[in-house]
């Protein structure tokens, strides 16, 4: 069976996508991952005429959108009918990327066309690597003169970029390759992204956590690069399958439904196997209430700081206190915690702030969602 995985490459003008896709195709070649990319559409539009200032912002955006959705679909295919092992599905930008040129009801009318919303297209990829245009960070590396139809000055570039990575936020895993080094290493630090995202050399989580005060929700709710994702879940233990997790991810119709197992290494590093499962599925594993140990809900604030993705946990049994995860690569990988945040300690190893020992202690108190 083909091990099928969609990555949407983003970022503002000059990032680097366009020389991304031919470097990560040949490298994970020799990893045995076939990549089929979806190329950018935008510049074969433009290039046959089609401009938002001939046809309307809007109107241009709506064909660009269903010629996008299309070749994902055509690639979908292709992934669904190749003979190799492991198959990655490259985007050269996400359906979500047309949103920063229009207005939120104009993206809605021709997203909702095709069944989609926001939050739908944010859960429609594995995951969606951000790479910084070169306006922020490497600005003598930042040109025009190598794209036909950029127009944008540095100025306009960063603030397009990050608009970008704002619609985004949200997404379960959002990654930002940044300037901080020079340009082979952007595309090294993309790579081993990807690797990661595609689980080689095998599907490791690497993870720090840490007990903060409780966060100004109005102060999160007004940041730009953050999105609250209303989180749902349990961890059983069944005759069938040991023991394991399901998530409801987003509400209503938006939501996306997760089962997790995990195999611990130590107490930061895990090897972690994800599926997508239907809502039916989810809620059958919760009627089996004799083998769930706990439920838990909670508010999940996804933000960006310092090209660093956070997850804020806010849980409605504590008005004191919440907690604050971010994946990395390594053990030994550096980082920086938000300064606005107030940190309580480091409980990375401690066995009462994991997820299933607060759906253990507090779970009961909530019915099933």
């Amino acid at each position: 069976m083909t091990d099928i995985t969609k990555i949407a490459l983003t970022g503002g003008p000059c990032a680097g996508k366009s020389s991304a896709v031919p470097y990560l195709t040949a490298r994970l070649a020799a990893h045995g991952v076939e990549v089929i990319a979806v190329p950018e559409q935008a510049t074969a539009l433009i290039s046959s005429g089609k401009t938002p200032e001939n046809m309307g912002s809007a109107a241009f955006h709506s064909l660009l959108f269903g010629n996008q959705l299309a070749a994902e679909e055509a690639a979908e295919k292709k992934a669904q009918e190749s003979a190799a092992k492991k198959v990655l599905i490259l985007c050269d930008r996400g359906l979500l990327d047309s949103r920063a040129y229009v207005s939120a009801v104009e993206f809605a009318q021709y997203a909702g066309a095709y069944g989609f919303t926001e939050a739908k297209i944010r859960n429609r990829y594995d995951a969606v690597l951000h790479m910084v245009t070169a306006a922020d960070g490497a600005e003598n590396a930042y040109t025009i003169q190598n794209n036909t139809v950029r127009a944008e000055d540095a100025r306009q570039a960063r603030e397009l970029d990050e608009t970008i990575l704002s619609l985004w936020v949200g997404t379960q895993h959002l990654r930002v390759i940044d300037n901080r080094s020079h340009f082979d290493d952007k595309l090294s630090r993309l790579l081993q992204e990807v690797l990661a995202v595609l689980g080689l050399p095998e599907p490791l989580e690497i993870e720090r956590k840490f007990l903060i005060e409780h966060p100004d929700l109005t102060m999160l709710q007004s940041m730009k690069a953050c999105r609250r994702v209303p989180l749902t879940q349990a961890y059983l233990n069944t005759p069938e399958e040991g023991r394991f997790r399901v998530r409801k991810r987003g509400e209503g119709a938006d939501a996306l439904y997760i089962k997790t197992v995990k195999h611990k290494i130590n107490d930061m590093k895990r090897i972690e196997i994800e599926d997508y499962i239907s809502e039916e599925e989810y809620k059958a594993y919760l009627n089996r209430k004799e083998y769930v140990q706990g439920v838990i809900s909670k508010d999940r604030y996804c933000l960006v700081w310092h090209s660093e993705y956070f997850e804020l946990d806010v849980y409605p049994f504590w008005a004191d206190k919440a907690t604050l995860e971010l994946e990395l690569l390594s053990e030994n990988q550096p980082f920086e915690l938000p300064d606005f945040l107030t940190l309580i300690r480091d409980v990375t190893t401690e066995k009462a702030y994991r997820n299933k020992q607060l759906a253990v202690t507090y779970g009961n108190m909530y019915s099933f969602i």
